[in-house]
C-alpha cells in the first residue's frame, strides 16, 4: 500500500473515531443526567406530579407526540386507568390505540415482560413505545408513547434502555410513596385509637363507682383495643423495616446495593485501617440470558450472588452494583497471598455447574483487586484501580483475577 492510499483512509479513520467518540459523549451526558432524575423526585407527595416530571425527562430523551401513564388497581394489575397524558388531550388518541393491544395481550406480554415492547400503530404510520411501571413486588401500571416517523429517525440505539431507568426510577418513587400513605393511614388509625383509649379511661374514672358492669364492659374493649393498638405498632415497625431495607439492597439478589456498598467503603477508607476492593463481572452472562431468557438470567444471578456471599462471609460486605457485576469490601486483609486465595476460592465457587431450564450451565468470572491505602486514598481511586484491573483480567482471558499493583504503570 502506497503513501497516497494510507493517508486517506488515515483521514476516514479519524472522523469515523471522532464521530464514535461524540455519541459516546453524548449517551454519558444523558446516562449521568439520568443518574440524579430519582434524587429529584425525592419529596414529591402527588402522583401525578411524579408523572409529570417523569413526562418531562422522557420527552428529553425522545420527542414523542403523545405519551400517558396508566395505573393498575391494586387489587387487579390488569385493571388500568388513565393518570397522566401529555398533551392531554392526546388522551383519546391513546386509548384508541390501546384498546386493540389489550385484546391481542400485547398489554399483558408488556406487564409481565417489564422491559420495552413496540410495535407499530394501527395505520402503520408511527410506532407504540410500551414498558410496565413495576416495582419489586408487584406492576404498578404501563407507560404508552406514540413515535410518529419524524421521532423514529431520532432514535438511538440506547433510547430503550434510557426510557428503561427513568421508567423504573419512577416506579420506585411511586411505589415508595404508595408505601409511605399506607404508613400516613396506619398513623391515623393509631392517633384515632390512643385518643378514643384515653377517652375510655376518663369515662371509667367518673362512673367507676356505681357502674361495675360498665366497667367491666368497657375494661374488655379497652383490652381488645390495647391488642389491636399492639398489631399495628408492629406492622408499622415492620413497614418501616422493610422501607430501609428497600433502600439499602438490591431488590433481586438482596445484596447490599450501590448506596449501601459505597456507604460502607466511605466508612471503612475514613477509618484508615487496611481494605481491599474486589470488583468482579460474571464472564458470558450476556450470552446466557439472551438465550435462556431474562428469568433465568435474573436466577442466575440470584445464584452467583449466593456463592459470592456463601465464599466472602458475613464479615465481609458484597454488593451487586447492577446487571452483571459484583463487588466486595474485603475486612482487614492480612497479606497479598491470603487475597489471592481468596479470589482463587471465589472463581472456583462461582464456576461449579448451575441448573438453568433443565440445562447444566458454567459461567466464570473475571476479578480485579485494588487494595487499601497502597492502591489509592479515597473510595473513588480504589474503585477506579479494581475496574481497570477487572478489565485487565478479561484480556487475560477471563476467569482469572489481576491486581491493579501487577498493572500500574504499564
Amino acid at each position: 500500500m502506497n503513501g497516497e492510499q494510507t493517508i486517506p483512509e488515515l483521514e476516514e479513520r479519524i472522523v469515523f473515531l471522532t464521530m464514535e467518540r461524540r455519541a459516546a459523549m453524548e449517551a454519558l451526558e444523558v446516562a449521568l443526567d439520568i443518574s440524579s432524575f430519582t434524587a429529584s423526585l425525592t419529596g414529591i407527595e402527588s402522583v401525578e406530579e411524579i408523572l409529570r416530571e417523569s413526562a418531562v425527562k422522557i420527552r428529553a430523551l425522545l420527542p414523542f407526540e403523545a405519551l400517558a401513564f396508566f395505573l393498575a388497581d391494586e387489587d387487579d394489575d390488569m385493571a388500568l386507568a388513565p393518570a397522566y397524558a401529555d398533551p392531554p388531550e392526546k388522551m383519546h388518541v391513546i386509548e384508541q390505540e390501546k384498546k386493540p393491544l389489550i385484546d391481542d395481550r400485547t398489554v399483558a406480554w408488556a406487564l409481565r415482560r417489564k422491559k420495552p415492547v413496540i410495535v407499530a400503530t394501527q395505520d402503520r404510520s408511527g410506532r407504540i413505545f410500551l414498558h410496565a411501571l413495576a416495582s419489586a413486588s408487584r406492576v404498578l401500571g404501563l407507560f404508552i408513547g406514540i413515535l410518529g416517523k419524524e421521532e423514529e429517525a431520532q432514535q438511538t440505539p440506547s433510547y430503550p434502555d434510557f426510557l428503561s431507568i427513568v421508567l423504573s426510577a419512577t416506579s420506585g418513587v411511586i411505589g415508595t410513596n404508595m408505601l409511605l400513605r399506607k404508613i400516613n393511614l396506619l398513623n391515623l388509625a393509631l392517633q384515632e385509637k390512643v385518643h378514643f383509649l384515653e377517652k375510655s379511661k376518663e369515662e371509667l374514672s367518673l362512673y367507676r363507682n356505681n357502674l361495675e358492669r360498665e366497667v367491666t364492659a368497657r375494661t374488655k374493649e379497652l383490652a381488645r383495643r390495647n391488642e389491636d393498638l399492639r398489631r399495628e405498632i408492629v406492622e408499622r415497625k415492620r413497614m418501616e423495616s422493610e422501607i430501609r431495607y428497600r433502600a439499602w439492597h438490591d431488590a433481586l439478589t438482596g445484596l447490599a446495593n450501590r448506596e449501601l456498598f459505597h456507604s460502607r467503603l466511605l466508612e471503612a477508607v475514613a477509618k484508615g485501617e487496611p481494605i481491599a476492593v474486589f470488583f468482579m463481572d460474571l464472564d458470558g452472562f450476556k450470552n446466557i440470558n439472551d438465550t435462556l431468557g431474562h428469568d433465568s438470567g435474573d436466577s442466575l444471578l440470584q445464584e452467583a450472588a449466593r456463592r459470592i456471599a456463601r465464599e466472602m462471609g458475613e464479615e465481609n460486605t458484597v454488593a451487586r452494583m447492577g446487571g452483571d457485576e459484583f463487588t466486595v469490601i474485603i475486612s482487614f486483609p492480612t497479606s497479598r497471598e491470603l487475597l489471592a486465595e481468596c479470589a482463587e476460592r471465589l472463581l472456583h465457587g462461582i464456576s461449579e455447574p448451575i441448573s438453568l431450564e433443565g440445562a447444566s450451565v458454567s459461567i466464570t468470572a473475571s476479578i480485579g483487586i485494588s487494595r487499601f491505602p497502597e492502591d489509592g486514598a479515597t473510595t473513588q481511586d480504589l474503585m477506579k484501580c479494581a475496574d481497570v484491573a477487572m478489565y485487565k483480567a478479561k484480556e487475560r482471558g477471563k476467569n482469572r483475577y489481576c491486581f491493579w499493583s501487577d498493572i500500574r504503570g504499564k
